[in-house]
């Protein structure tokens, strides 16, 4: 194919095909990896969630364990209020009773319980108990420096913060983290419940301690990807407890001072929240869970190592499929060029040899495809177009003789029909003009004007039924006995009655002619006039417009064998002008398919009303040319057109 000079190969097309079909599936591998790759991500994001909402909930009940310690502590400490026991006697009790319990907490490394000043006795000042879990041996130790009265846990930070939230009996607080020097030696958060005596009033406190240290190697070790890190902080203090990853920020920080701060999302009823910040480019998602103490627990994962394990999947199978792809489409092209392109360009070959003339080149190609068929069929069509030029070179002779014939008889019959205008120079007291135009070479339609006798004209127009030859020479025919009979003194009805019977004879064709006769006597103006089924004429009195004449219609010459006709008279007198026409006139069409009519005829010749023969008939052929506007003749035009000077 050839398109501005360029060639478009059949293989270049298959090619582009295969190539839009590799085009599709990878876009519908796109599209599937794509979605795939969106609910892996909504995967792995769950799989962090639970796994923030697993360690939270773990956390929580470590927290939990914390406080019902503190609450039983708190419990135990008001019974030792009510008997007033000794400091030694109630760490011995403590210690046998209760502080067992932090033997099986896996976060609690002490705890104890103080008293408020002289609640427990009038002459103590500071009353207070303190046992804690040796990590060497396993074993709760109690530590006598706490029960010193030089011990001032009324000053320290975490007996104010308790003190100062504890408003009712089995309510917990919790500390912000601070470092204690004396027993555990290490960075704690504690949790304390009040002690209350039977009358509701605050008496003193119970404490269990949780060792910050623990907290950090328990929550470093929970990576879902490689550098992920959490979060352990204190909203209501402000303060970061753990924050696993290594940089400026520790524990103790405030937390509001962390660039990602605002980021963060948290909600009061524990739902999980996520929100996305970055660090020093990094972009990471943070899944975060308030805690019921009011510590959030928040996990900071980067989006890429998130991510990372579909993206490298989807990166390889992008590089397979490709890298398949563009095996297959070469292999497609070495495919297509040895069965599709050689067969088809030496097929293009033969057609060109067949087209610059060659018919007796014959496509050699036997592969019983659609190429091979498409080959046989070429073969077959230089085999019948060879035969078709040959018998086309007979006809268009045939064609050209019947042409040459039919020029010849348009010609008579050209000749037949008087076209010598002034048709009687030396006659002054009538004038005639008249015109016929075929709608094929030869027509069916005639006219005619002779002299009778010295004082009588005779004028005809007829129509033969049909187009073409056959109607040429029905017309002839009829032509010659109108006239032969009109010469032995006969009326016009008496002339119509003979032609009638002998067109009537051996007319197997069944063809008839609408015609028109009318003999005019010069001398008195009388015109007798004879109508077989032909269009009545319009007349035009001196001075007056033209009107159709009053005719009798009769039945067509040739229609019914034994017709006997009618005939009227009517008198011309000078200035008087009388048009006859056939139905080629009225018929005419325009592209609309509108008839031309005998009211737009009434209209022309009146509007040229005041013009000689001539010029009214050729004003009347143009009227009809501009109306059929380049519309087929469908039949024959013809007009005649006798004036009475």
């Amino acid at each position: 194919m050839k398109r501005g000079g360029v060639v478009i190969s059949v293989r270049l097309k298959i090619l582009t095909v295969v190539l839009g079909f590799f085009a599709l599936i990878a876009f519908s591998f796109l599209l599937y990896s794509s979605v795939t790759t969106m609910h892996y991500r909504e995967l792995r994001l769950d799989a962090v969630s639970m796994l923030v909402e697993l360690e939270s909930e773990k956390i929580g009940r470590s927290i939990t364990d914390m406080e019902r310690s503190a609450v039983n502590f708190a419990m135990l400490g008001e019974q030792v209020l009510r008997s007033q026991r000794a400091p030694g006697e109630m760490g011995r009790y403590v210690s046998v009773e209760e502080f067992a319990n932090f033997r099986v907490s896996l976060v609690g490394v002490g705890g104890g319980i103080w008293y408020e000043p002289y609640a427990l006795r009038e002459d103590t000042l500071r009353a207070g108990f303190y046992a804690y879990l040796d990590s060497e041996t396993g074993l709760t130790r109690s530590d006598p420096e706490f029960m010193s009265e030089e011990y001032d846990y009324h000053s320290r930070m975490w007996y104010q913060q308790i003190r100062a939230g504890v408003e009712r009996r089995y309510q917990t607080v919790w500390t912000s983290p601070y470092y204690e020097f004396i027993g555990t030696n290490s960075l704690l958060t504690t949790v304390g419940a009040g002690i209350f005596d039977e009358y509701g009033i605050f008496v003193g406190m119970a404490t269990a301690d949780w060792q910050i240290q623990s907290l950090i190697d328990r929550l470093s070790a929970i990576k879902p990807t490689e550098n992920s890190f959490v979060l352990l902080a204190s909203p209501a203090y402000d303060y970061v407890i753990v924050k696993t990853r290594t940089e400026q920020e520790f524990t103790g920080s405030l937390l509001s001072g962390l660039a990602w701060y605002d980021e963060l999302r948290l909600s009061d009823d524990g739902a999980m929240q996520t929100g996305r910040f970055s660090i020093e480019g990094v972009e990471y998602i943070s899944i975060s869970r308030m805690l019921e103490n009011g510590w959030v627990f928040s996990m900071q994962v980067p989006a890429n190592e998130i991510f990372s394990a579909v993206e490298s999947r989807n990166t390889f199978y992008s590089l397979l499929i490709g890298i398949l792809s563009l095996v297959l489409l070469v292999l497609a092209f070495l495919l297509i060029s040895f069965f599709v392109n050689r067969p088809i360009k030496k097929l293009s070959l033969g057609v060109a040899e067949l087209g610059g003339g060659d018919l007796d080149r014959k496509i050699d190609i036997k592969s019983k495809d659609e190429i091979g068929m498409l080959a046989a069929v070429f073969n077959k069509m230089t085999v019948d177009l060879k035969e078709s030029i040959e018998q086309n070179a007979l006809e268009r002779a045939e064609k050209e003789r019947i042409v040459t014939e039919l020029e010849v008889a348009a010609t008579i019959q050209a000749s037949m029909l008087p076209c010598t205008f002034p048709a009687f120079p030396k006659r002054t007291e009538f004038e005639l003009y008249a015109s016929m135009e075929p709608a094929k070479e030869v027509g069916g339609d005639f006219y005619d004007f002779f002299m009778i006798d010295a004082d009588t004209l005779a004028v005809v127009i007829a129509d033969v039924s049909g187009k073409g030859v056959p109607a040429a020479l029905f017309m002839v025919v009829a032509k010659i006995l109108i006239k032969n009979n009109s010469q032995y003194g006969k009326t016009p009805k008496e002339v119509f009655d003979t032609v009638n019977s002998l067109l009537c004879e051996n007319n197997e064709a069944d063809m008839f002619v609408t015609a028109f006769l009318g003999f005019l006597d010069i001398p008195t103006g009388k015109f007798t006039y004879v109508n077989a089924g032909h269009e009545p004429p319009f007349l035009k009195r001196a001075g007056g417009e033209f009107e159709k004449l009053r005719v009798n219609p009769n039945l067509m010459l040739a229609a019914m064998d034994g017709m006997v006709y009618r005939q009227e008279e009517t008198v011309l007198r000078r200035g008087d002008m009388l048009l006859l026409y056939t139905d080629g006139v009225t018929e005419a069409v325009n592209p609309g398919y509108e008839l031309f009519t005998a009211a737009r005829l009434q209209i022309s010749v009146n509007k040229y009303g005041s013009s000689d023969v001539t010029e009214l008939i050729t004003e009347i052929r143009a009227e009809i040319d501009r109306f059929a506007n380049g519309a087929e003749q469908a039949d024959d035009i013809t007009m005649l057109m006798l004036c009475i000077k």
